[in-house]
């Protein structure tokens, strides 16, 4: 699991702005410090999601001996966010298909809950699943 430091510095007027360092332009406002974790969370979570859907690469996290000074330098709370399940990096891939079987797999996702992008990802996986069993029953002589 990834974890970022987010930086907390309070305005003065009894809010708190939220800063990830590793996403530039990435900030928020909790008018509560009890807030300002959940806050942080859905800030980075929707990040990575839009960066994601983007295919834009998701930064690694800075060293926090560094973010730490930063923070101490700027009176800041640093608080640990952590990303939101695995971070992988994703390619998008165009791909050309006939309308109606386009049609059948957006019913088909439909069905079980999730997207096109999320059906077809399953049907990859299951059919490099199977071939690499056909594959290992060759090499076996089988």
């Amino acid at each position: 699991m990834r974890c970022y430091i987010a930086l907390l510095t309070n305005d003065g007027a009894d809010r708190y702005r939220i800063e990830l360092p590793d996403f530039p332009g990435c900030r928020t406002w909790s008018n509560t410090l009890a807030d300002a974790r959940i806050m942080a969370e859905r800030m980075l979570a929707e990040e990575i999601e839009l960066r994601t859907v983007a295919a834009q690469p998701i930064p690694r996290p800075t060293a926090a001996e560094w973010l730490l000074d930063l923070a101490a330098r700027m009176r800041a709370i640093p608080i640990v966010v952590a990303a939101p399940g695995p971070v992988a990096d994703r390619v998008s891939v165009h791909v050309d298909l006939p309308a109606g079987l386009v049609a059948r797999v957006d019913e088909r996702a439909r069905e079980h809950g999730v997207d096109r992008s999320g059906l077809i990802e399953k049907v990859a996986r299951l059919a490099l699943w199977e071939t690499g069993r056909a594959d290992r029953r060759d090499f076996a002589g089988n």
